[in-house]
């Protein structure tokens, strides 16, 4: 079945104007109870996370839905207890009636009404390359040839599907941008998660390989938006470019430096200094690779992978850009609520029960120091760092209920920042904003190293439990955090 969700954002794309018109769905679920959950276009230009409808049938196991769009679009639904989704393409004035049985074998879907032209369950032979058992290859051939294969074998399902079924020229437009970029994304994504450690000597055929295919396709094309495939590649190219950039600045010099951002062969290095701010990476690749709609696409969702990540300071920052870039986007009057919300909250103070160790922590070298700090008491260690979106997002979602949970207990919640040594303004920075409490440390490389080779670990966030005889080992749960089981561990050790 085709993909639908990834780690960037739901692709959904919608006009940047007004709405002007609508289409409806009708839905009818037999022999099944639940709720269904439809991805609404305000989704698109709605900067909060989960922006979910949830649909409950009615006594007749049916429900509906009306989207408001003024240009063709995709609408997403599934349902809460059971393995099925089903990506509608709409148009402005479609009404869809669809009806699937539960109790039947394939669910016996059927889809009548205005538009089903363009949504018989046959596309749904259509599927996404599987890379599972390709994993690890070290030559990329054998992938190449397999990508290629269900390339194939997608046209040949496509151009049955338009024979027999003869839907709307938008919906074989979108089709056909979607099938044109099904090599390149696949690819490209494939060759990236598989070669992410890999040294670059080794990836001389993967990159050969990566610039044929790019060569045939436009890597910024207003035209292919509701191309699932398109909008994937677009993510991808933005996530991976970033990263490879941010690992480019930390091989010679571990703070960021005007002179150093001159030598890494920037396309636009009279704006070199835009990389010293939050979101410097994520928008000069974007400048580099994307312009006109695509831009504008690329930029929005960008924003919103940040704030799902919680870097809030690169939210901000680029959203300011993306204002002054397309002051008349849709997306900029659909942000603004969110932004003003994120402003005022960075213009917070240090939460009371803050505490900073003596000289920032920086002075502490072991983990034998640390646990000076904490004698007599249990402690919950988190090694974070401020760029760390993980990291970032688990202190959000648990560290003020864990501290609300012990506190007058004799708990301490101790938080080590590593490689963050020359960002100390940041580091406060995100303490006030997240409003964490507790004792903070600002860790030199030394303290690091010894912590993280004493538990054994080497990645970030890692969780320590320091009990009151001193002896420590990683928690139980780790990153995502069971926040009930991370609680009952630290009971334990506090009897």
């Amino acid at each position: 079945m085709i993909r639908f969700l990834k780690c960037c954002v739901l692709i959904l794309f919608f006009s940047v104007n007004a709405f002007a018109k609508s289409a409806t769905v009708h839905i009818t679920i037999k022999n099944y109870k639940g709720s269904i959950f439809i991805h609404d276009s305000g989704w698109s230009y709605d900067l909060t996370k989960n922006k979910v409808n949830v649909l409950q049938l009615d006594a007749h196991q049916s429900a509906s839905y009306t989207i408001n769009i003024d240009q063709p679009t995709n609408l997403i639904f599934y349902l809460s207890n059971k393995f099925f989704n089903y990506s509608l393409f709409l148009s402005p004035g479609d009404e869809l009636f669809l009806t699937a049985d539960f109790a039947r074998k394939d669910h016996q879907v059927t889809v009548t009404g205005k538009g089903s032209n363009n949504n018989q369950p046959e596309i749904f032979a259509l599927t996404n390359f599987n890379w599972i058992p390709f994993k690890g290859d070290k030559d990329p051939d054998r992938v190449l040839d397999a990508i290629k294969k269900q390339y194939f074998l997608n046209k040949s399902i496509l151009a049955n599907y338009i024979k027999v079924n003869k839907p709307s020229a938008a919906f074989v437009k979108n089709a056909t941008n979607n099938l044109k970029y099904f090599v390149p994304d696949n690819y490209y994504e494939f060759s990236h998660n598989n070669n992410f450690f890999r040294p670059k000597d080794q990836l001389t055929k993967w990159k050969k390989i990566q610039d044929s295919i790019f060569s045939t396709v436009k890597l910024s094309n207003n035209e292919a938006l509701t191309a699932y495939n398109y909008t994937q590649l677009m993510c991808s190219v933005v996530l991976r470019e970033m990263e490879a950039m941010w690992l480019e600045s930390k091989k010679t010099e571990p703070a960021l430096t005007k002179d150093r951002w001159s030598q890494l062969n920037l396309k636009h290095e009279t704006k070199t200094n835009r990389v010293m701010q939050p979101g410097g990476f994520d928008q000069i690749v974007l400048d580099r690779y994307f312009s006109g709609k695509a831009a504008e696409y690329a930029y929005a969702q960008t924003i919103k992978l940040k704030l799902v990540r919680a870097d809030y300071p690169a939210v901000v920052s680029m959203y300011n850009h993306f204002k002054k870039e397309y002051p008349h986007s849709a997306y900029v009057k659909g942000f603004s609520p969110a932004i003003a919300e994120l402003v005022k909250k960075q213009q917070q103070t240090f939460n009371k029960e803050t505490v900073f160790a003596k000289n920032n922590g920086t002075q502490l070298n072991t983990l034998k120091d640390v646990l000076a700090l904490t004698k007599g008491k249990v402690a919950l260690v988190d090694m974070w760092g401020t760029w760390c979106s993980p990291c970032r997002s688990e202190i959000e979602k648990n560290a003020a209920k864990l501290e609300a949970n012990f506190k007058g207990k004799n708990v301490n919640f101790i938080y080590i920042a590593n490689d963050d040594i020359n960002r100390e303004k940041e580091w406060k920075k995100a303490i006030a904003y997240f409003e964490i409490e507790g004792i903070h440390i600002l860790a030199n490389p030394k303290l690091t190293k010894d912590i993280m080779g004493n538990v054994k670990a080497s990645s970030y966030p890692t969780y320590i439990l320091i009990k009151k005889d001193g002896t420590y080992r990683q928690t139980t749960s780790q990153q995502p955090v069971n926040v009930q089981a991370m609680i009952k561990e630290i009971e334990t050790a506090n009897l």
